[in-house]
Formats: structure tokens, sequence, C-alpha cells
């Protein structure tokens, strides 16, 4: 016999994030993993806290969850009490992998079975920040698009190879969702609102936070290089963004020169205007800056490092890494994911 309550909570998971309107009770679970983004967990959790403040109902309900019961201290060194340990929590229809720095640390087989069981029961998952590396690693991630911090998204795509990694705010595929972190979050949750209790809720949420701005899950992670350069220069922020696109290759000074329609003298004056330094050592900078994530952030060798940053041998990378960071890239290996 058809259970008909059983098919009516399917159907409202379903339609989590689509038009359509959810008249059950929401129940979040957050997973904090330790050093976890104070920021990025308020930004998850404040949202839904106003939407049943705002409309006198309780639309959401949710768990902290930590992997022994205890409190957690966040990347900021203030501690949030858990309401209890991984597998003595309520059912979840969400549950959220919020996290911060060095999120591998609570990589573990415990961790991975509990995800895995939820995954199997249709929960939804999703992730804050670094929290997409623990779905990852649990093959949770697998033939999804997902996002993540932008500092750990070119070390994200090398060591996950199934995954389909977007650099956005944040993105929703299938029963995954995720977030790059910070007030990203803070977007997604607006957005769940608005697909599931209505746009006029959503707004009102925004204007009970003071964010007057919604910003869309496609929207770009960083601000435009226009303004982290302080410059509109179009000639400049031209090949800055073939720069950026040929680390593994790079271009030579004269190519980059001829896009523009300048000489190499006159792309030479720009930067030196602009950024008060010559193309060669900005462009050298971002293929070392790229080195560096791919050093801390994987287990590739070395030389597999020197050649994905455009650098001809071994040893010329590690002449120019030591000169530019003050130490071997042998010796700066240790994981260094994003400090939220």
């Amino acid at each position: 016999m058809i259970n008909i309550t059983l098919l009516l909570h399917i159907n409202d998971l379903l339609s989590m994030f689509t038009a359509k309107a959810i008249t059950k009770t929401i129940n979040v679970v957050f997973y904090l993993v330790p050093e976890f983004s104070m920021i990025g967990f308020s930004a998850l959790v404040d949202p839904l806290r106003q939407a049943n403040n705002v409309s006198g109902e309780t639309f959401y309900r949710w768990q902290v969850v930590s992997a022994t019961g205890e409190a957690v201290v966040a990347s900021n060194g203030m501690s949030l009490i858990a309401d209890c340990a991984i597998g003595q929590e309520a059912t979840p229809d969400m549950l959220i992998i919020c996290a911060g720095f060095n999120p591998e640390k609570d990589q573990c087989k415990r961790l991975q079975t509990w995800l895995q069981q939820h995954s199997r029961r249709g929960v939804w998952l999703g992730s804050q920040d670094t929290g997409s590396y623990l779905l990852a690693k649990s093959g949770l991630l697998n033939d999804h698009r997902a996002t993540i911090h932008w500092e750990n998204l070119m070390a994200f795509k090398e060591v996950f190879r199934r995954v389909e990694v977007v650099d956005e705010l944040y993105e929703i595929d299938g029963r995954r969702f995720t977030c790059s972190g910070g007030l990203a979050g803070l977007d997604m949750m607006l957005y769940l609102i608005q697909c599931q209790r209505g746009h006029e809720l959503s707004l009102s949420v925004s204007d009970e936070l003071i964010y007057s701005h919604m910003r869309e899950g496609k929207a770009p992670q960083r601000m435009s290089s226009a303004l982290r350069l302080g410059t509109n220069n179009r000639k400049l922020l031209t090949v800055i963004g073939a720069m950026e696109d040929h680390l593994e290759e790079p271009l030579s000074i004269p190519t980059l020169a001829a896009m523009v329609n300048v000489s190499e003298r006159e792309l030479e004056r720009l930067f030196s205007r602009h950024l008060q330094q010559s193309p060669g050592r900005y462009y050298r900078a971002k293929r070392l800056q790229r080195a560096r994530a791919l050093l801390q952030q994987t287990d590739r060798q070395v030389v597999d490092i020197a050649m994905a940053s455009g650098f001809g041998s071994a040893a010329h990378f590690s002449r120019a890494y030591r000169q530019f960071f003050s130490v071997a890239p042998s010796q700066d290996r240790q994981p260094q994911l994003r400090r939220a």
C-alpha cells in the first residue's frame, strides 16, 4: 500500500531548490569542522532564523552537530556549542558542512560513512567554504557541479577530477549544493527561502539583514580586475586577463603587447604607471602564486608543478620560488587550505 505522507515528503524534498512552495518544516543539520568560518556559518543560519521570525511560522529547524558532540572552535578562536555528536541528530532534510581552515584534518571513515548514509536516505547535502573538500573526499560530488573558495579552486580541480568545479558564488546540482564561503551562503539561503517560501518572504529577510542586493549563484566570487587593481585601462586589463588564462604556457611580452596594439615599451609604461612593476615581474608573480597553491594543496611532484606554472625546469622554478617567497618549494608543502 502506498504511503501518501511519505510521497508528499519526497515531493517536498525534490522541490528543495525549485520554484515550488513547501509546506513542511525543513530540518537542517549544520556539521561544524574545527576552524570553521564563523561568518560563513552565520550567513547560513541567520536567514533561516529571520524567515521564522518574519513569517511567525516554524519554517525551519536546525541542529549543530560536531564529530564528538563537544564545542567546536572556529577560525576566529570563538567556540560554538554543538547540540549533539554524529549519529545522534534528528533526521535531516538538509545537511550542510561548514568548514574553513584545514578541513582534511577532519576527514575520517566515520564521517564519510555518515555522509554516505544520509545521501542514500535522499538528504540534500551541501557545504560552505572548504566543506566541499569533505563532500568530494567522500565521493558525494562525483559527476556534480560544485564550487569552493576561490583560493582553493585550482587545487580542487586537480585533486577531484570527477567533480565539475565552477568558479561561482554558489552552485546547486541535483541534491548537492555548495557555496564558496563568506557571505555567499547568505545569497544561497535567500534563494532557498525564495524557492521554498516565496519571493516576498525572501525580500523581507533580506531587508531585516540589511542586505540590499541578493546576488545570483553564477556571480563571480571575486571583485573585477578593474576594482582589484584600481584601474579601468582596457588595454592593461586585457593583457592581465590573457596572462591569467596562460599560466601554464606563458605568452611572450611581445605577443601580449601585440594583442592590444601597443609597443613593448608602451606596455612597460602601462604596467609601471598602474601597477608599479614590469609586465614580466607581474606575470612571474602570478605563475608563482599558482605554483604555491598547487604545492600546498596537492601532492603533485615539484617538477610537475614547475611545468604547470610555466617554468622550463625544476631548477629555474626553485630559484624563482625561493627568491619570491624566501623559502624553497620542498619546504613549503605543508597543507595550507584557506584560513576563513
